[in-house]
């Protein structure tokens, strides 16, 4: 079973009005500003969840949000992602 024991999100973009991440236990509020990031530990040493890392996030009302989040998790994965074993074996990709 994974386990999320650490995040880091990314701001691709300013938002005009509305967009920020409040952390729901914390008097913090990240705000949305293009090449800005946060990064929070989900987890603490003895790997119990940290709620005080729960956040959310506030509507967009002026503008447009881009956004992305890299979440290092730990468990295994042996079996979820297979390579192929001939890397000529053709792959099957939808783009949109």
């Amino acid at each position: 079973m994974e386990r999320r024991i650490a995040t880091f999100l990314t701001y691709f973009s300013d938002v005009e009005y509305g967009g920020n991440t409040p952390f729901v236990y914390q008097e913090v509020v990240a705000e949305p500003i293009k090449g800005s990031a946060i990064f929070w530990y989900d987890v603490f040493n003895d790997g119990s969840a940290d709620e005080r890392t729960e956040h959310a996030a506030c509507p967009v009302v002026l503008g447009n949000k881009w956004a992305g989040n890299l979440w290092l998790t730990f468990g295994d994965q042996t079996f979820t992602k297979q390579c192929p074993l001939n890397n000529k074996t053709p792959r099957e990709y939808r783009i949109f």
